[in-house]
């Protein structure tokens, strides 16, 4: 399985999206509970990339987001995640405190740190003018 879903980063296409990656995710052979993880690492990387690649304070206001994913014969879940924003690794950032209350801990940063929490792994790199995350879950079973 890998075939490539390009679609306009909007909020509208974060469900096909998703659907997309849940489909992966079935025909890998993940559980329901390995799923939900899955889901919840790629929404959060998702929407990270909708609301923050593209749009007025960046040079590009619109663009697409491509999710290909993948299962290698390891049985595990490739999930590639490529947008044409400005170079941004979410990867540099430092993990929040949690420990700290939502008011001491300041904005952003939570969402890659819950993907890195589900995920088995997760890298960037940049190539070609794109960002390009990509996620790797490993099968339950």
């Amino acid at each position: 399985m890998n075939n490539p879903l390009v679609i306009s980063a909007t909020l509208e296409n974060l469900e096909p999206l998703m659907a997309h990656g849940r489909d992966a995710a079935a025909a890998c052979g993940m559980d329901t509970k390995t799923i939900a993880q899955v889901e919840l690492a790629l929404e959060e990387v998702l929407v990270n990339v909708i609301n923050y690649a593209y749009g007025p304070d960046q040079d590009h206001a619109s663009g697409d987001i491509e999710l290909d994913c993948s299962c290698d014969s390891g049985k595990s879940l490739i999930l590639t995640v490529t947008d044409q924003g400005p170079a941004f690794d979410p990867l540099e950032r430092p993990d929040p405190d949690t420990t700290l209350s939502v008011e001491e801990r300041g904005i952003g940063g939570l969402g890659i740190f819950l993907a890195k929490q589900m995920m088995d792994s997760v890298s960037y790199r940049r190539s070609q003018g794109k960002n390009i995350l990509t996620l790797v879950k490993n099968s339950a079973g």
